[in-house]
């Protein structure tokens, strides 16, 4: 049962909602609305079971009176279109990919609504799919602000739960172009370790045998450079910051990362110019979801991650002399 109250809404579980997860609840009673919003917003403790306040993972009662507060403060502006361009890359009735610049969020934030994918994306389409929220319209999976390359958009909910499921099943081969700092002595690797939010700095991932979520990551040596390589890299599971937390791991972290780097790898990326992680999704192998067709999209590499290759040849080519 619902009730609207003058500082927000009240909840009382019912037998259906009994043994469910909160966020999960919730979301699908309050609309236009995602998963990870209500879980924001519980974060910020502005909703309570019974008069406590609760953390994401908490399992409903039936009885359970829940109570959310200041519901359109919370919520902050709406989400609005932009007229900001797209790099569309292949385009159907059911789905397009997109080939995302960096330094651009994938969808809207709680401290920013505008300038996203999902605003160009609100602008561009009359028709995406709804299923993670008009804060996350046409989003099936995501990429940091500053890696660029393909995105698949969903235009409606049936190809979008299509897409979400192959996600989940690994049935979607993404390749990524990584450079690292330093050399390898095999040409293929794997790692295998969970990944979990840093119990040190929340802005940050780490490896976390205990907390964390299963995440696997593959790669290959595409090209060396001496005392960087560049990588083929395959992540099998979609954790955040995944390929940039398991390559620090193991002593190869992404050249231009701010966050996983290290001094050695900083400094690369302030020779040569690069002003952001060396990052690009540059294929996506799938089985379209309605038709079953076999496809393969590739994206070029950004300009200044080209501008980088070029100028790290050139310095081997000066060392060979």
């Amino acid at each position: 049962m619902i009730k609207k109250e003058d500082d927000g809404l009240s909840f009382k579980v019912d037998a259906s909602g009994s043994g469910q997860r909160i966020d999960k609840f919730l979301t699908f009673r309050i609309s236009n609305t995602s998963r990870s919003y209500i879980q924001n917003i519980i974060n910020q403790q502005k909703i309570k079971v019974n008069g406590s306040t609760v953390s994401k993972h908490y399992r409903l009662a039936k009885g359970d009176v829940i109570t959310v507060k200041d519901l359109e403060k919370t919520a902050g502006a709406e989400i609005e279109p932009e007229k900001i361009s797209l790099n569309i890359v292949y385009e159907d009735t059911s789905l397009a990919v997109i080939s995302k610049k960096a330094g651009i969020l994938t969808h809207p934030t709680p401290h920013r609504k505008n300038h996203t994918v999902v605003n160009a994306l609100l602008y561009h389409y009359k028709k995406l799919s709804n299923l993670s929220g008009k804060d996350r319209a046409g989003i099936v999976h995501r990429l940091d602000k500053n890696t660029s390359g393909l995105l698949i958009i969903a235009k409606d909910d049936a190809a979008h739960s299509l897409l979400s499921d192959m996600f989940k099943k690994r049935l979607v081969k993404k390749t990524y172009a990584a450079l690292v700092w330093g050399s390898f002595s095999e040409k293929k690797g794997e790692i295998i370790l969970p990944i979990g939010r840093s119990g040190l700095d929340r802005k940050k991932m780490s490896i976390s045998i205990d907390r964390g979520r299963d995440a696997v990551t593959k790669f290959e040596v595409s090209e060396e450079f001496g005392e960087s390589t560049l990588l083929d890299v395959h992540p099998e599971t979609g954790r955040t910051h995944q390929i940039r937390v398991h390559l620090s791991y193991i002593n190869h972290p992404v050249i231009g990362d701010e966050i996983y780097g290290t001094k050695q790898s900083q400094k690369l990326a302030r020779d040569l110019g690069l002003a952001r992680q060396f990052l690009h999704a540059k294929r996506l192998e799938f089985a379209h979801p309605v038709t079953k067709k076999q496809l393969k999209i590739e994206d070029r590499l950004a300009g200044d991650l080209q501008k980088c290759l070029k100028a790290l040849r050139r310095r081997e080519k000066m060392s060979e002399k």
